[in-house]
């Protein structure tokens, strides 16, 4: 039986699967190139699709691994009900001029952003009217044996919680390194034959698992 948007109902915790925290993959596009936007304050918070205007794309953020991290906070604004602070951090490797040169693009920019997490859940933070603003700092580190970095920052308040989000999504070809091509949910997770986790692979993405032992493995 369908339950209506905002009725109670029961909070289960899913049997049997995996909870794996961290961040597998982000991408952004400009609040404004956001087309028929759901109303942000009513309505299923699940979003079907997004659609941008003609020409724009969403770009990937490739952070290091395990740096990237998402935290929504309740505010309360009294008699106004309440708000979500949103922000993410991550870190970027490694100076070069291309690299700086994209980062004081995104200098004052309306952002909202998609993001997967490692369980293959997708959601929207942000809003057309609610967008994320960039900032980024900037360590040469000190030794030889540190790395240098720009570590960043995206942040906003939303009336409502992130947006699960359900649809695809057409991932940009300007930009650096290797891209992921049109988002997408799902992983892959090896295990051993006791249900340890070895890895959880992203869609279309390989992996060497090396070891002194003969393995064998069976993806499901």
């Amino acid at each position: 039986m369908a339950v209506a948007n905002y009725s109670l109902r029961n909070l289960v915790q899913e049997r049997g699967v995996d909870n794996t925290g961290g961040i597998e993959a982000a991408w952004y596009a400009l609040a404004s190139d956001l087309l028929d936007f759901p109303d942000p304050d009513v309505g299923p918070l699940p979003i079907g699709q997004l659609n941008l205007r003609a020409g724009a794309t969403w770009y990937q953020l490739v952070s290091i691994r395990d740096t990237v991290r998402y935290k929504q906070t309740p505010k309360d604004l009294g008699r106004h009900g309440q708000s979500f602070t949103q922000k993410l951090t991550g870190t970027l490797a490694r100076h070069t001029s291309e690299l700086a040169q994209g980062l004081e693009a995104l200098e004052g920019q309306e952002l909202v952003l998609l993001y997967r997490d490692r369980n293959g859940q997708v959601q929207l933070v942000g809003t057309k009217e609610e967008p994320l603003i960039w900032g980024d700092a900037y360590d040469s580190g000190e030794t030889p044996v540190q790395r240098n970095n720009y570590d960043w920052t995206l942040t906003g308040e939303t009336p409502r919680r992130a947006r699960p989000y359900l649809g695809t999504w057409q991932v940009g070809s300007v930009g650096l390194g290797s891209l992921l091509g049109a988002g997408a949910g799902g992983t892959v997770v090896l295990r051993t034959a006791s249900g340890n986790i070895l890895a959880t692979v992203p869609a279309g993405k390989s992996i060497v698992l090396k070891s002194g032992f003969k393995l064998g493995y069976q993806i499901v």
